[in-house]
């Protein structure tokens, strides 16, 4: 299953297993420059050692477990998205979209919207009925964007991990 898209200059692909350099670079980065939206801290994700990096790399690569997908640009990656399959229940068939991110640079251009298409995608094609994701309540771009995708709040709210005094706002899209 290698599908791909080009939005203007940009192609959305599948990670390859090698490129875990590249994904560890991105995710601090996205880290970094929005610590409320993820459910792990910088700090956290700076101390996991080379052999965490290469396998969520590998693991993320091919096979229907779980899917990363980059928004790559003359070589660079401006954008990411990762799918973990049966996340809410074995029997659900739901994918979890996480670690959603897209470089400030290259925001409202479509880019965000290619790779939840290219998520939705994988995540049909290995047999998920819908896709769900948690979202910072003050996280207002955000939840435009995966709007225009088709999902929805359900109403469920949980504390976020590590900001006191935020929520997080569940959105789901059926397949």
């Amino acid at each position: 299953m290698t599908k791909w898209s080009d939005t203007k200059d940009t192609q959305i692909r599948r990670i390859r297993a090698d490129e875990w350099l590249k994904m560890r670079s991105l995710r601090l980065h996205a880290l970094a420059n929005a610590p409320t939206a993820y459910g792990s801290t910088l700090a956290h994700e700076q101390s996991y050692s080379e052999e965490v990096w290469r396998e969520r790399s590998l693991g993320t690569s091919s096979g229907c477990e779980r899917a990363t997908f980059v928004a790559e640009r003359d070589g660079v990656w401006i954008g990411m998205v990762t799918g973990l399959a049966n996340q809410q229940g074995e029997t659900t068939q739901t994918t979890l979209l996480v670690a959603m991110y897209v470089a400030a640079s290259a925001r409202r251009k479509g880019i965000g919207v290619a790779l939840v298409d290219a998520l939705t995608s994988w995540a049909q094609d290995c047999g998920a009925k819908q896709i769900a994701l948690w979202i910072t309540s003050d996280n207002d771009p955000a939840a435009s964007l995966y709007q225009r995708c088709g999902f929805g709040f359900t109403g469920v709210t949980k504390p976020h991990t590590h900001a006191p005094g935020l929520a997080e706002r569940e959105m789901v899209r059926r397949l």
